[in-house]
């Protein structure tokens, strides 16, 4: 892993360098990356003697040579647009700064054309005043690595009814971020529960990548596996969902937008459309048709539309003048599982 380090710091050291020639000396490099200055050292050495790259210095400052580099990359305005685009939901997916989604876009930015280039870069410079979750950092970190190495992990995961974290040791199969909840999630085997488990990363109190090895199941496939989930939940069987929509408005949001695969739509003679759905019933569906208000009504199945019905009376009494709000144990219908 050192080694995967090492070459990962060379690498980026030579991006930069030919990025900005002559503009860093080894001790700015070393501050950047750090590591100290003989580290830096040693790594210019390498790329120069053992990777031929032609690195040079005048005055203490550091360049590669202008007309040697990697084969070129060039993108077409429509191409740069979908990084400019990923920068952005980045952007607003975490609300703290990351140097690995810095330094992706940055490496990524390079090779853009203007004016996407200075778009991306006040993006990158905003998020650089976000707050910095150390913790969030080491995490995920240890998550990539676990599932890039295939080698197991031991978590402390705090589930959301959990009063303290318990301990598991997970296969990572898969990393899968869900843009509702400003999360990621771990696809893993769990081995305390023998089965393939979804863990938020967020409720990972920490993590310590293990020597032992394991291997992602051949039939294993990430697509599949979520394909019947409405979000990142999954679980029970996959249901038959009628909705009947009633707004002309929002007939039109959901005409005009693929919501699931399974999606069909019919008119009705009496100005409804029915939205019909093949997926899981998780409370990340009903919180979703909950959004629509009375712009939507559950036809079937019966399960659905009563904890629908439930929980839009929970919210009527919670508003209603001078009622008694509902006690925390009636609160059910809201609790997401851990």
């Amino acid at each position: 892993m050192d080694r995967l380090r090492k070459t990962e710091r060379m690498m980026r050291v030579w991006l930069l360098l030919h990025q900005n020639p002559l503009r860093y000396s080894a001790q700015d490099l070393a501050e950047r990356f750090e590591v100290t200055s003989r580290t830096i050292y040693r790594d210019l050495m390498t790329l120069s003697e053992d990777i031929r790259v032609p690195v040079y210095s005048e005055k203490g400052r550091w360049a590669v040579q202008e007309d040697y580099y990697l084969p070129p990359i060039r993108l077409a305005i429509p191409e740069a647009l979908h990084v400019f685009l990923a920068v952005r939901l980045m952007a607003r997916f975490d609300h703290h700064y990351n140097p690995y989604v810095d330094s992706t876009f940055r490496s990524l930015g390079s090779i853009l054309p203007e004016p996407l280039k200075a778009h991306i870069q006040r993006t990158l410079d905003w998020m650089h005043s976000l707050p910095k979750d150390e913790k969030h950092l080491r995490v995920l970190r240890a998550v990539a690595e676990a599932w890039a190495s295939r080698r197991q992990l031991k978590i402390f995961y705090r589930a959301l009814d959990d009063e303290r974290p318990t301990e598991r040791i997970i296969a990572p199969y898969h990393i899968e971020p869900a843009a509702p909840g400003h999360a990621s999630y771990v696809i893993a085997h769990c081995y305390l529960r023998n089965a393939t488990r979804v863990f938020k990363i967020e409720r990972i109190e920490s993590a310590v990548l293990l020597n032992e090895t394991y291997a992602i199941p051949d039939d294993f496939d990430p697509d599949a596996f979520l394909g019947s989930a409405w979000g990142i939940i999954v679980e029970g069987p996959v249901q038959k969902v009628r909705l009947r929509i009633n707004d002309r408005a929002v007939m039109r949001l959901m005409t005009e937008t693929i919501w699931h695969p399974s999606q069909t739509f019919e008119k009705q003679r009496d100005g409804s459309t029915i939205m019909t759905l093949e997926v899981m019933n998780t409370v990340e569906l009903c919180s979703w048709i909950l959004g629509w208000g009375d712009a939507m009504e559950v036809l079937s199945p019966p399960e659905l539309r009563q904890r629908v019905a439930e929980i839009a009376r929970a919210i009527t009494l919670l508003y209603a003048p001078q009622s008694t709000p509902p006690k925390d144990g009636d609160r059910s219908h809201f609790r997401h599982p851990g």
